[in-house]
């Protein structure tokens, strides 16, 4: 069930499609960011390598939305390569009086430069509750990062602003193979963090770290703790 270019190049088209026929209220934003490395469910998706981040969103009325989100990753042996692009549908739905239902897709295709040293990806569905202060979510992926590697994943996430323009948040994962997995162990995550906003930017800073087990990329074996930083620009 891996996508290739074509899913990509269609995705591509229907989000700007939808885009521009979005009605009036609907909401259509773009960010770009710079963070220190990027990280996937505890490990290091970049290989310790800092990225750059465009993303494209929409948010109807109706409870539809979609994320398309790239980045490049930078290294002083290869210079500015692709690193991968992401393409999100989804819908949510406030319950009365409570928090939203929240189910949807994700296609995510990598290139070689990742942690994995080869062009790699999977594509999920979850499903989950989203909150005031806590969201919980479960996915399921029938190609995680290999063919026939079928992997479920639960999170628990929580956020609160303590003061205005501050916000802090925590998380907690679980990765559980189900079929097909190199590996068979459960693997856990969790990441604590912080964001402040400065006028139109975002400041990041997080904490994260996970196991069993330590992470390898670039032949060496590393810490799965890591601090990670990051700015945000809304545009």
């Amino acid at each position: 069930m891996r996508r290739g270019p074509c899913f990509v190049a269609r995705a591509t088209a229907a989000f700007i499609l939808v885009g521009l026929s979005a009605p009036a209220a609907a909401e259509i934003g773009a960010t770009a960011s710079i963070f220190s490395e990027a990280r996937l469910r505890g490990y290091s998706l970049s290989a310790g390598h800092p990225v750059a981040q465009l993303d494209l969103s929409y948010d109807d009325a109706e409870g539809f939305y979609g994320n398309l989100s790239g980045n490049v990753v930078y290294s002083t042996e290869y210079g500015l390569r692709p690193l991968g692009l992401q393409e999100n549908i989804g819908y949510a739905k406030r319950l009365a009086g409570g928090p939203s239902i929240d189910v949807g897709v994700i296609n995510s295709n990598y290139s070689r430069y990742t942690r994995y040293g080869h062009s790699a990806g999977y594509t999920e569905v979850y499903a989950g509750i989203v909150g005031k202060v806590l969201s919980s979510r479960i996915y399921l992926s029938p190609n995680y990062f290999n063919g026939g590697t079928w992997m479920a994943y639960g999170e628990v996430n929580a956020g609160i602003s303590p003061v205005r323009k501050l916000r802090l948040t925590a998380h907690v994962g679980s990765r559980i193979p189900l079929h097909g997995a190199l590996s068979q162990r459960v693997n856990y995550d969790w990441e604590v963090g912080a964001t402040r906003e400065v006028g139109r930017l975002s400041l990041h800073l997080a904490v994260t770290g996970g196991g069993p087990g330590r992470d390898y990329y670039e032949g060496v074996a590393h810490r799965r703790r890591a601090l990670v930083a990051g700015a945000t620009m809304l545009f």
